[in-house]
């Protein structure tokens, strides 16, 4: 993603704020048969949904949706908060820094290097970012042009920052995902802390937190809550001794499968099997 925003050349040629007033002479919807310039779009109140040549896009506070060019856009509210947005209507260039003299190339398909509509989880910034940039371009004051060029450049940065941080986040929560897929299939082993995080490559100490993040507890309380649901259902289901039961839930000690199973399920596991 930076790779792409060390070329990029923006040129700014509209900045709109769409207002309730705004929807007084728009109607309930927003319709154009061919979109005939590059637009982003932010959503920072109310409920609507985006449709692109027939694919539909819910929006919702926070959202942000690029539009390409030459393409059937049709912007409706949803009941009963009107959408509330600004739009900036935009072109760019690649530039080529390898040429000499300098020179510039088209993208196949000019768009921003992100999905079409991402949510921002943390937008409250964006939308500071986005009244100043409006302020400035209705003005007009000497020099606008440039300082909304580089407040636009300032705005689609911190729009991928938290893109690639979502990335991270989403990495990190398949990596703990995963690691909870292992504990359900080898409960019955041995199963350290340590030797988990290594299977993730993270520290004990990040694994712990990651875990507690995605899970809600940590990895110790969910190796004993899985090996205990196991012990429930082998003490209802057969006829295995409760030493053998402990045994292939993950417990050296019976004596120990005892006393954490007292604690948690609040009877003893032969109570348990009788009750």
């Amino acid at each position: 993603m930076y790779a792409f925003f060390d070329r990029f050349y923006p040129h700014i040629l509209d900045v709109i704020h769409g207002k309730l007033d705004h929807w007084e002479t728009q109607g309930t919807q927003l319709y154009k048969k061919s979109t005939g310039k590059l637009c982003l779009f932010y959503v920072y109140e109310g409920l609507g949904v985006m449709e692109l040549d027939g694919h539909s896009y819910p929006l919702a506070e926070g959202s942000i949706a690029q539009i390409p060019v030459k393409r059937k856009l049709i912007i409706r509210n949803s009941p009963p908060g009107p959408l509330r947005y600004f739009m900036i209507e935009y072109d760019y260039k690649l530039i080529k820094w390898q040429d000499e003299p300098t020179g510039f190339e088209e993208s196949p398909e000019k768009r921003l290097p992100f999905d079409l509509v991402v949510p921002m989880m943390d937008h409250r910034g964006l939308r500071s970012d986005m009244q100043l940039l409006y302020r400035v371009w209705s003005e007009r004051q000497e020099g606008y042009s440039g300082q909304a060029k580089l407040l636009f450049y300032q705005l689609i940065l911190r729009i991928g920052e938290q893109l690639v941080e979502r990335q991270k986040d989403d990495s990190a929560e398949r990596s703990i995902m995963d690691c909870v897929n292992y504990i359900n299939n080898h409960y019955h082993e041995s199963l350290e802390r340590e030797q988990l995080a290594r299977k993730v490559s993270l520290s004990r100490s990040y694994f712990s937190v990651l875990f507690k993040k995605y899970v809600g507890c940590s990895p110790v309380e969910y190796i004993t809550r899985v090996r205990l649901d196991k012990a429930m259902q082998l003490l209802r289901g057969s006829n295995k001794s409760v030493s053998v039961v402990a045994l292939e839930v993950g417990f050296h000690d019976p004596l120990y499968f005892s006393r954490v199973f007292t604690r948690e399920i609040g009877v003893t596991p032969r109570d348990y099997r009788e009750a």
